[in-house]
């Protein structure tokens, strides 16, 4: 039994090596799709796979980032790899699992559970850390520390999607699904995960630049995400309420929430259903094509990209 992480990367150079380090404490393979980071990212990438081999680069492409077919395709890269029975995860960059998922499977999901949802710890950058940051207290080199440590006030997500599921070889991921069909039974608990999607000022400008300029282009028919061009609005109050604080190796809140499940009877015919019925189920739904590959950009905005990222707001001096 192996664990598969399917990884869409852009512009993460700033956590890139933290997050395969991460991934390959629990991981037998990382598949890697740069959909085309113009900072250090893919080159860190690769860098990190000729010291590593369970991280596995397969392609730098400008795309749209369309949640369902960057994910679609990824999953269908790496299935030629997976066996019955092994597992796979939706990952992303700026996330830490705070239980690996292989201890996850084995303490927390009871054997007829295939499909774990995930419980988001969002981490914010608080007020008093972005104007550190500005006036030069914080620098380029502090990125070189765990980003664990610069960050840790959070807050407990309400949103929950599948991103644990085991792999069976007759399931079916078309490119107009962000996950499996009938991906299996769901799990009770779910997969705690630190999300640090906002880590210092210069990350998060670029961030709401690519996000504006992408959603903005007439020929982006497919991705759907948000585009807010300040960036400044996603600082949090550092007495914002919810707001918690958290020290590293420490347990975080559970929750207990199970909203993610079915009310019975439905669950229990859900059950029913996925011990007998998945792989005829699985043969009545569409598979995957290649002619629904992620839309490339248009050279125009390439070259625009490229032009706005080098004239964002300047990053802070580092020493030496």
């Amino acid at each position: 039994m192996k664990f598969h992480a399917l990884l869409p990367v852009r512009d993460e150079a700033d956590i890139i090596q933290q997050s395969l380090a991460h991934l390959v404490t629990w991981a037998d393979a990382v598949y890697v799709f740069d959909t085309g980071s113009c900072d250090q990212t893919w080159e860190l990438v690769c860098q990190f796979a000729t010291k590593d081999c369970r991280v596995l680069p397969l392609r730098r492409d400008p795309v749209f980032f369309s949640d369902k077919r960057v994910r679609a395709w990824l999953f269908h890269q790496a299935r030629r790899y997976m066996l019955e029975g092994d597992w796979f995860l939706r990952v992303d960059a700026d996330e830490f699992h705070h239980v690996n998922p292989r201890d996850f499977v084995r303490a927390h999901m009871r054997p007829h559970e295939t499909v774990a949802f995930h419980q988001y710890y969002d981490f914010h950058l608080t007020r008093s850390e972005a104007d550190a940051w500005c006036s030069g207290k914080e620098t380029m080199l502090d990125r070189k520390r765990p980003i664990s440590e610069r960050r840790r006030s959070y807050t407990i997500s309400s949103y929950t999607e599948p991103r644990l599921c085991r792999y069976r070889q007759s399931m079916r991921w078309p490119e107009n699904v962000s996950f499996p069909f009938n991906g299996g039974y769901t799990a009770v608990e779910r997969l705690p995960i630190r999300h640090y999607p906002h880590r210092d000022p210069a990350q998060l400008q670029r961030r709401c630049c690519v996000r504006a300029m992408m959603m903005a282009e007439p020929d982006n028919t497919c991705a759907q995400h948000w585009n807010a061009t300040d960036w400044r609005q996603f600082i949090y109050p550092d007495h914002a309420g919810g707001l918690q604080y958290w020290e590293p190796g420490a347990e975080l809140p559970d929750p207990q929430s199970r909203e993610h499940l079915a009310g019975m009877p439905k669950r229990a015919l859900q059950r029913l259903c996925h011990a007998c019925c998945l792989p005829l189920l699985d043969k009545l739904r569409a598979g995957y094509s290649d002619r629904c590959y992620p839309h490339r950009l248009p050279p125009q905005l390439r070259t625009r990209l490229n032009q706005e990222l080098a004239a964002l707001l300047p990053e802070p001096a580092t020493e030496g």
